[in-house]
């Protein structure tokens, strides 16, 4: 049955479950940031840097769930209470993401570390399980897929952030989640093999990433000239702290709003242009956030990091609620021209 707006419902509960856990979260995770930085703040740094904190925290507490989730589970894949196994699973990913965080400078590191760090860990999750379908790892027990996701994405890492690449740049994150929950990447990469699919997809990203920063340049919230993070990568850096806000916040929305809507209703337009009106929506969604949430600067945030904290978190949750939880995915659904759900390979 292509997506129907009978399910809206559980959508809306879905939603209402990330957004309202990203406020609640967000609030406590800056309390105790404040109180007890991970970075060595003291003084008035904190009240400056606090924001890193968070994100740092609630990003690093992200990826080991998404490890777990794309290792079978593992190591609580022999729990089999669904609902337990989330909970548990996601309780230990923020021990961990905090331990992650915090080891950042144990290592003798500074905060000119966590972006690089943080973009390169989540590129290669996303190039080797999400846009690549764990091709690396295929048809391995739980516990070996862990292991040699977390060693291989470790070793990459290592290797870029001590070079002068430094980072891979992560302006293509909301542009993989709306590609990958609208099911156009996939579409558009069809019944190609791995790794050359995830290479594909990495490709049109890129392009997508370029085009939208010409964007963003000719609006005057992006300096293609700047000095951005190291010297390999001439692209410029942003020009305004309110193009950052809209990145975090199409972070936080586009994912939660495809897989929740089960892309209702652009699943009645045939592919690609249902995927890519899909893409479009949460532009729009993210852009009216991103005005909103700007205007509240001064007034419910004390300042443009506070809010940039809140822009952030839903990013979390809207993972966390689908892939540990089940949200939005419990009911397979077609779009239009579509014979099995959730693929497009069998699709001229």
């Amino acid at each position: 049955e292509v997506a129907p707006s009978r399910l809206l419902g559980g959508a809306f509960r879905g939603l209402g479950l990330i957004f309202g856990l990203g406020i609640l979260s967000c609030f406590a995770v800056n309390l105790i940031v404040k109180a007890a930085p991970i970075g060595p703040w003291t003084g008035d740094e904190v009240a400056e840097m606090y924001w890193l904190d968070n994100v740092t925290w609630q990003l690093m507490a992200l990826w080991w769930a998404l490890l777990s989730v794309v290792s079978g589970g593992f190591p609580f894949h022999r729990i089999e209470a669904p609902m337990t196994r989330g909970l548990v699973t996601l309780a230990a990913a923020w021990v961990v993401g905090w331990l992650s965080a915090k080891g950042i400078y144990w290592a003798g590191l500074d905060a000119d570390w966590v972006f690089p760090i943080i973009g390169c860990i989540f590129f290669f999750i996303a190039f080797f399980s999400f846009a690549g379908e764990n091709w690396i790892v295929a048809g391995m027990p739980p516990h070996r897929q862990f292991f040699i996701l977390l060693v291989m994405i470790a070793f990459l890492t290592y290797v870029i952030t001590h070079s002068t690449i430094r980072w891979i740049p992560a302006w293509w994150f909301p542009f993989i989640e709306m590609g990958s929950a609208s099911g156009v990447l996939a579409y558009l990469t069809r019944r190609m093999t791995q790794p050359g699919k995830a290479l594909a997809q990495i490709g049109i990203l890129f392009l997508v990433v370029l085009g939208f920063l010409a964007i963003s340049s000719s609006l005057g919230f992006w300096d293609p000239a700047a000095p951005g993070v190291g010297t390999f990568w001439t692209i410029g850096y942003f020009s305004d702290p309110q193009w950052l806000l809209w990145f975090m916040v199409a972070c936080s929305v586009s994912y939660a709003l495809l897989i929740q809507l089960r892309n209702w209703p652009f699943t009645r337009i045939p592919m690609p242009w249902g995927g890519i009106l899909a893409c479009l929506f949460c532009v729009v969604v993210t852009t009216a956030v991103t005005a909103f949430l700007a205007s509240l600067v001064g007034s419910v945030f004390t300042d443009m990091n506070e809010a940039l904290t809140y822009a952030y978190m839903g990013t979390h949750w809207s993972f966390v609620i689908a892939l540990l939880f089940g949200f939005g995915l419990d009911r397979p659904y077609l779009w239009v021209g579509q014979k099995t759900s959730g693929s497009w390979e069998d699709v001229d």
